[in-house]
């Protein structure tokens, strides 16, 4: 019982200098007011993106980086996400709509999708944006710089998620405090080692070079997980991926009901753990009952400042992924509920062998 109470204490320590280290080595994606003439394929899998494909095409046209063109690949929507994108094309001819096809076997939609954007575009750089964020006319050239200054195959943004609901306050959370309690993002882009990896599907920017000869969402085909996956594969491949958080250039609202969210999140929380679903059962044990053997070992003063360290990891990655300090300590043990619910969902979609998001299996 006493070296479990210690590992729990030194692993808590971790997490928080963890946590302190990504918050102080300049993790988030700078602003440098550099202006760039390369020019950039917007890439946009759509399914049903009507609600927000309008202002996501306002937004990127308007874009200080002009030299672009936006491809939006509708993937066999039931609502009216052509034809605002064909109402666009009539305006800016920069705007481009692709007609969806069947999809094959051994193909998550999403992966297809971005396949099929990938072959149409010309742009010296791709950028992959999901259908549901908001963009500020920076955001382009931000990434070209920084992709100019490491040499970058790849770039990956987490945005800042937008939570307007007592559902996402209790999911949304959880995920950025996972990765910025045990990854320091500077490795990805520091450490040739793959397991050192993390990405976000939301935002990607890659050099047509190396997409082209790689055909990054080919190699993932069947992945539903495919972001991370692209991350391990490319840098396996021995090129430079770099992954940082918004600084307010981009921001989702990935889910609106706690049904999606954990829906949604139940795809992918195995993969903040190498998708190993032992380790991701252990840490959610460790991180929501770890107090019980420290209270037993070591009592009520070890357990407050055990209670003090966990306070600080949610106060201290809440600020560096732009979310609420307050609102997210206060609902953190709900977070952690919610969170296991979710492994939960997790694990009993991996016992029958498939989940089930936007109507299709996966």
């Amino acid at each position: 019982m006493m070296y479990l109470a210690l590992f729990v204490i030194g692993f808590a320590c971790l997490r928080l200098l963890i946590s302190l280290w990504n918050t102080l080595s300049a993790t988030t994606l700078p602003h440098r007011n550099q202006k760039h003439s390369q020019m950039v394929s917007v890439l946009i899998p759509a399914r049903n993106e009507e609600k927000n494909l309008a202002r996501l095409l306002k937004e990127l046209t308007n874009s200080y980086h002009q030299n672009l063109e936006v491809y939006v690949y509708d993937d066999d929507s039931r609502d009216g996400t052509a034809q605002i994108v064909n109402d666009y094309a009539r305006k800016d001819p920069r705007v481009k709509l692709i007609h969806g096809k069947d999809l094959p076997r051994g193909w998550t939609g999403k992966n297809y999708a971005c396949y099929e954007l990938g072959k149409n575009a010309c742009g010296n750089c791709l950028l992959f944006l999901d259908a549901d964020v908001t963009t500020q006319p920076e955001l382009i050239d931000d990434l070209l710089t920084l992709q100019k200054q490491y040499e970058l195959s790849l770039l990956s943004v987490f945005p800042v998620q937008i939570m307007d609901t007592p559902d996402e306050r209790i999911t949304v959370p959880f995920m950025n405090r996972t990765l910025l309690s045990l990854l320091p993002l500077t490795l990805i882009r520091r450490s040739p080692n793959p397991a050192l990896a993390a990405a976000n599907g939301q935002c990607m920017l890659f050099t047509k070079e190396s997409y082209d000869k790689n055909q990054w969402h080919k190699r993932v085909a069947n992945n539903p997980v495919e972001d991370i996956n692209i991350m391990r594969r490319l840098k396996q491949e021995g090129e430079k991926g770099h992954t940082t958080l918004s600084n307010g250039q981009i921001s989702c609202r990935m889910y609106h009901n706690l049904h999606d969210a954990i829906k949604g999140f139940a795809k992918n929380i195995h993969a903040y753990f190498g998708n190993n679903y032992l380790i991701m059962s252990l840490y959610l044990l460790i991180t929501s009952f770890g107090f019980i053997p420290v209270w037993l070992v070591y009592g009520f003063p070890t357990v407050l400042g055990l209670i003090l360290a966990e306070s600080a990891i949610v106060l201290i990655t809440s600020v560096s992924s732009g979310q609420h300090p307050v609102k997210n300590l206060l609902t953190a043990p709900l977070q952690q509920i919610t969170a296991m619910y979710t492994a939960g969902y997790a694990l009993m979609n991996k016992a029958r062998g498939y989940g089930v998001w936007k109507g299709r299996r996966i």
